[in-house]
């Protein structure tokens, strides 16, 4: 079923298109009436042969008047329409061949019009589709370059735009309501803008509710920001950079090579690197770390007045504590230290649980750095102190005061009493004293003896010999090997005479004889006597014989 076009109802009255579409409607109506011949009369039928050549001739002229009748219908109502004149025979000329022609007369194109070149359109002149007919805009746009002579551009019959020698005059004000396009720059009344890239200028961007956006820019005064400003690439300030807090200086450089901070630098996460490495980390709340990888980190220099430790220093793992603030230290791992720069002097080391202690590589002085010390070669300890006596001279009293060395270590031992299946060691005391003194008795649990000598002290025995010794007995000394006295023997108190007391075996200074003083002398068998006298003679149950030569085998009594 057909339907009504629904521009029909919109056509504008008395508008040209309604002009033009009454003609066209009218002319349609009257060529709808035209009809052809009965093609089944006689002219065109001869009994049952039909003429076909002149049904077809019939048709093929109908057809030809018709469409000459469109033709003259069509052209005649659009030169009616646009021109308000009669189109064809003397009154034609009001048509622009499609070929190409030109017109002189007016040219009138309300509803649009678009014109260029070799099939490309250059110029467009609409009309914007808004509803509201007052929010419309007029708009002629130019795709091309538009070429204007010297004069330049008339306006109001004002020269507002002229050309003289390269340089382009706009004369007067230039207001524009809607646009203009010169190939993809544009001219409006909101602004001027390339390829949709508005120009800024400072009636429009020199104001605090602008955005700006710019490549490159430079300055040659100050920049001032009240915002936020963001950078999202580098910031490079080679002169000088002031930056701090509610109109406080908190970081500045202003010197070369030289930032001063002026508050605090509070430290989140990370850290302060050099070289790429942390100097400053904070690993976690409550870790931060020190470091200089690969590097010297330095506490303090030569200008530093000193070094206040404000809490203990602990090991790795926070287990031990090695320095307190208060100067106690505990050297868990080891220990070493030396003097003036020289080699180490004390150090700690550990074999095992048991070997483990102190070396002292060189002295171990004892009150003042001149007092007594130890030392070692690594063989035996010695021992130096002072040796300080007084010497006069010249009436004057001198203290002299001489180093004098003794040392003790092991040696292979010489003792006559050494074990023979192995090796055997003697703890060897040597001084450079003429000397020993002890104030306390000297006590071996086993013996004393003296070296490449079989002469030693046991326990209740001196031995001077394996078969030559003294036994203490209970009430006494057992005398092992023989006697011999060079002076006299005898008991503790001694008088000679028949009224002394006590015993003795004593050589006269004198003579040189030795005499014997007993109280009493029992001999059970013989006794040889060279010249005998007696004081008294008494002889009890037995016979008493005295001639030239004595003998008594029995003496009963001799009075």
């Amino acid at each position: 079923m057909a339907k009504l076009n629904e521009g029909i109802s919109q056509i504008k009255k008395g508008s040209a298109l309604e002009t033009m579409y009454n003609r066209l409607l009218t002319g349609m109506e009257q060529a709808s009436h035209e009809t052809l011949p009965d093609f089944t009369g006689s002219d065109y039928v001869d009994g049952y042969v039909v003429n076909e050549e002149k049904i077809n001739l019939e048709i093929h002229e109908y057809e030809n008047i018709t469409r000459k009748n469109s033709a003259y219908l069509l052209a005649n109502t659009i030169i009616s329409s646009l021109s308000s004149e009669e189109g064809g025979g003397s009154g034609t000329g009001g048509f622009v061949s499609i070929n190409g022609d030109s017109m002189a007369g007016l040219l009138k194109a309300l509803y649009g019009f678009t014109a260029g070149d070799n099939g490309i359109k250059i110029l467009d002149v609409y009309q914007t589709s808004e509803s509201n007919p007052q929010e419309r805009k007029n708009i002629v746009s130019i795709n091309g370059e538009l070429h204007l002579p010297t004069h330049g551009l008339y306006i109001n019959g004002c020269n507002v735009i002229s050309y003289d020698n390269d340089i382009i005059a706009l004369n007067g004000d230039v207001i524009c309501s809607g646009y203009i396009r010169l190939g993809d720059l544009e001219i409006s009344k909101d602004g001027i803008s390339y390829q949709g890239n508005e120009f800024y200028h400072s009636g429009n961007s020199n104001k605090e509710d602008v955005n700006w956006t710019m490549k490159d820019g430079t300055l040659a005064g100050d920049l001032s920001v009240k915002g936020t400003s963001t950078f999202q690439s580098g910031i490079t300030a080679l002169h000088g950079v002031d930056l701090g807090f509610d109109n406080t200086s908190v970081l500045s450089i202003s010197a070369k090579r030289l930032a001063q901070l002026t508050g605090d630098l509070n430290i989140i996460t990370g850290g302060i690197q050099f070289d790429g490495d942390y100097i400053i980390h904070a690993k976690n709340n409550n870790v931060i770390s020190f470091s200089a990888s690969n590097k010297i980190l330095n506490l303090g220099d030569n200008n530093t007045k000193q070094i206040n430790l404000q809490t203990s220093i602990y090991d790795d793992d926070g287990e031990y504590e090695m320095i307190s603030k208060y100067g106690s230290a505990y050297f868990p791992e080891s220990f070493k230290a030396g003097h003036n720069l020289g080699n180490i002097l004390i150090e700690t080391y550990k074999k095992s649980s048991e070997d483990s202690g102190v070396i002292f590589r060189r002295y171990i002085r004892l009150k003042s750095e001149d007092g007594p010390g130890f030392y070692s070669d690594g063989d035996s300890v010695f021992f130096e102190a002072p040796f300080k006596y007084n010497k006069v001279a010249d009436d004057d009293t001198v203290q002299i005061s001489e180093i004098i060395k003794s040392s003790f270590g092991y040696v292979e031992s010489l003792s006559l009493y050494a074990p023979l299946n192995r090796k055997s060691s003697s703890l060897m005391f040597s001084t450079d004293a003429d000397f020993f003194i002890f104030d306390k008795p000297i006590e071996g649990k086993k013996s004393i003896g003296i070296a490449d000598s079989k002469t030693r002290l046991l326990p209740n025995e001196l031995f001077f010999d394996d078969s030559i010794y003294w036994l203490a007995l209970d009430n006494g000394v057992k005398h092992y090997g023989n006697a011999y006295f060079v002076n006299d023997i005898g008991s503790v108190t001694f008088s000679s005479g028949f009224a002394g007391n006590g015993w003795g075996i004593i050589q006269n200074k004198l003579t040189g004889n030795i005499s014997a003083t007993f109280d009493d002398l029992t001999i059970r068998k013989k006794m040889r006597i060279y010249e005998l006298e007696v004081q008294k003679q008494s002889v009890t149950n037995g016979s008493w014989w005295v001639s030239d030569a004595c003998s008594g085998d029995l003496v009963e009594e001799i009075s």
